[in-house]
């Protein structure tokens, strides 16, 4: 071969040949500057900005965040509730017989591995094994931990780590329940986010229990503490099957930290927390760093986003909305029938009514509302789900429910129906046992919402019921099966030239997604949650706009309208959801709602939308307070909320800022509101 081409080749292959890894430092190559080392029975995290510290003996973890020491506290006697051979039992981590830790390197964190194993119990060795991992991560070196199980003869029913915080010296929690809650170290009440409270004290009647996704309880998968101007936060990254252990006696502290339930009776699948640390940050800077997290995993969706998709959802931007109810009538089977006044059961407003209503409205000078029709199922409001139809004669049938909709086409209202797919009743048509949610077992108390506060029993085929809402007897459809029922009560409403532009769809985003442990079609909470995406997804392609409950975060990517209802005890509350979410959904506030007129301020220092009577009758004061947040809502409703504060040490005067420097100022002593600009 030419010496000359062989040369060529040579000085080709030198100029391409590519430099060896080995020669890069990790600093060139993007790895985070993190030493782990191990020593006096402690293995340290040592990275720019922070320092973890785990105790080999009793698995304390501390991390040290600037001048701050951030303490969870020693493995306990509750960190683990398992199963064997039909029997649950609480275990201790550190109690492990079989436990190795080493260093940790994904390239992108850095930290330790923990293999835990071998929990003696009855002279016998427990067929487990728990995979741990704690690292470092990011430029901001916040802390990530993972867990995972190899489950054989024994599986995870419920998991609490990485431990709680030690709060002895935290000045507030912040809770994630309705729109979010400050809660003192010193509160001098008893306190629990999702039971009711009663004269200060945990109503023992409700046995509802702390999971994610019921806005009670979470509407946002992050809860955060502060210590002096040290701030930390732990966000759920696999908030699916997740809650948080919780205690706030009398007096304090409060005890929170993550809890990891089973799916369909086991662990499953890897779970994990992540904590954030802001050396000088507040509850503003916590809600600000979930926001991001939301917008990078997809959580968040803009209005502008939604507008794209659904171009009708910009007419409603300042538009209030009206809630018009045709039928109530509660059945004898229902727990809140009044047997002593019967008549308090039962009321009525045709559909012609609600017609001759809206056009009163529409002459009164209110251009444009969007109009909620609800009680339009054939036995009344809240009955036979998921067979409604037809709409019931005594309120002017198909003709009638077709002459509303024709008027709110004529009066350029948009119009939806306020429906439901989640309840079961038994006096369906289309009922049948075998696609009612099935618990594990009959032993334990039913767990499905919110039976558990209204009164509640498990039948022998483990499925839960309950009498509490006007039509009776229910129990709960599983969700695989709700879209189905959807589609086919739509196809009655088109086949009468009936079409919404929209849908409301009851309590999916209020209550939890339930497991069915039906061997027929098991269903996970995540599989719950998909088919109630579906729900949405194919309302928002046939109908327009999509609406639901009070809106716990996961359903935000699907939904357009949410309403204020929170629901749970207050302690401090603050505008934690509208910090993150304001102008990725629009959230209605009513004075028919408990509260009154406060709720309409409360709408103005949230930049919301109104809500409006059917009727129009509502006082001078409350007119105006409605038109004055419809103006602010076309000013900011697409706008971010950048901040919120405290005017005042009695946290009665509060102040909201827009990201075009708009500013709501809400005094409670004199129930007024400042805006600047003026609108």
């Amino acid at each position: 071969m030419n010496k000359v081409f062989l040369t060529l080749l040579a000085i080709s292959g030198s100029a391409l040949a590519q430099p060896a890894a080995q020669s890069l430092t990790r600093e060139q190559w993007g790895a985070p500057g993190i030493e782990v080392t191990h020593t006096n029975d402690q293995w340290i995290i040592a990275g720019k900005k922070r320092t973890v510290i785990l105790n080999d003996a009793d698995l304390a973890l501390e991390v040290r965040a600037g001048t701050t020491a951030w303490k969870m506290v020693a493995s306990g006697t509750n960190d683990m509730l398992v199963r064997r051979a039909g029997k649950e039992m609480h275990i201790r981590l550190a109690d492990a017989h079989g436990s190795q830790r080493q260093r940790y390197d994904t390239g992108f964190k850095t930290g330790i591995k923990i293999m835990l194993n071998d929990w003696g119990r009855g002279g016998e060795m427990l067929g487990l094994r728990l995979h741990l991992t704690i690292c470092l991560e990011g430029v901001d070196e916040e802390l990530v931990c993972d867990v995972a199980a190899e489950e054989r003869d024994t599986v995870v029913r419920e998991l609490n780590w990485p431990t709680a915080l030690d709060a002895r010296e935290v000045d507030y929690t912040l809770l994630p329940n309705g729109r979010g809650n400050l809660l003192p170290r010193d509160w001098p009440k008893e306190y629990f986010p999702i039971r009711k409270i009663t004269n200060g004290k945990i109503d023992p009647t409700d046995h509802s229990v702390l999971q994610s996704h019921v806005i009670e309880s979470w509407s946002m998968s992050w809860w955060g503490f502060q210590k002096g101007k040290s701030a930390m936060m732990v966000i759920c990254e696999t908030p699916d099957d997740a809650a948080y252990q919780f205690e706030h006696p009398a007096g304090g502290p409060t005890v929170i930290g993550p809890r990891w339930l089973a799916t369909l009776g086991k662990f499953g699948y890897l779970r994990s927390a992540r904590m954030c640390f802001f050396d000088d940050g507040n509850y503003v800077t916590m809600a600000k760093r979930y926001r991001r997290y939301a917008q990078e995993t997809g959580l968040f969706v803009s209005l502008k986003e939604k507008i794209a998709r659904t171009p009708g959802l910009a007419d409603l931007i300042g538009v209030p909305q009206t809630r018009a109810g045709i039928l109530r009538n509660l059945s004898k089977d229902s727990d809140r029938y009044d047997k002593e006044h019967p008549t308090n059961n039962y009321s009525l407003v045709t559909f012609d009514e609600r017609a001759k209503q809206l056009r009163a409205l529409k002459a009164s000078g209110v251009e444009r509302t969007l109009v909620f029709i609800s009680g339009w199922p054939h036995l009344g409001y809240d009955n036979q789900h998921p067979d409604p139809l037809p709409p019931p004669e005594v309120a002017g049938g198909w003709d009638g429910m077709k002459r509303l909709a024709d008027t709110c086409k004529e009066l350029g209202y948009p119009f939806i129906f306020h429906d439901q797919y989640r309840d079961y009743y038994a006096d369906a048509p289309s009922y049948d046992p075998q696609f009612a949610i099935h618990e594990e077992d009959d032993s334990l108390p039913p767990r499905a919402a919110f039976g558990s506060r209204f009164g509640d029993w498990k039948d022998e085929d483990r499925i839960p019921w309950m009498r509490h809402w006007d039509g009776g007897k229910q129990t709960y459809l599983n969700a695989r099966f709700q879209p189905g029922h959807l589609r086919k009560n739509y196809a009655l409403f088109f086949e009468h030239g009936i079409h919404p532009q929209g849908i409301y769809i009851d309590v999916i985003g209020y209550v939890p997604p339930d497991e069915d442990f039906n061997s027929e079609h098991p269903t996970t909470r995540s599989d719950a949650m998909r088919g109630q995406i579906e729900l949405l997804n194919w309302s928002r392609h046939n109908l327009g706009v999509t609406a639901t409950e009070a809106g716990s975060d996961w359903v935000i990517p699907h939904v357009d309208i949410i309403n204020q209802s929170g629901g749970g005890g207050k302690t401090v509350p603050l505008p934690l959801y509208n910090l993150v979410y304001h102008d990725a959904v629009l959230i209605s506030y009513g004075a028919a709602r408990s509260g009154g007129e406060k709720n309409l301020l409360l709408g103005l220092l949230c930049g919301g939308v109104p809500e409006l009577p059917a009727g129009g009758n509502v006082s001078e004061t409350t007119l105006a307070l409605i038109q004055k947040m419809s103006a602010l809502h076309k000013r900011v409703a697409l706008l971010e909320m950048t901040n919120h504060e405290f005017l005042d040490l009695d946290r009665k005067k509060e102040r909201t800022t827009f990201a075009d420097g708009t500013t709501v100022t809400v005094d409670w002593n004199g129930n007024s509101v400042e805006i600047k600009p003026d609108l």
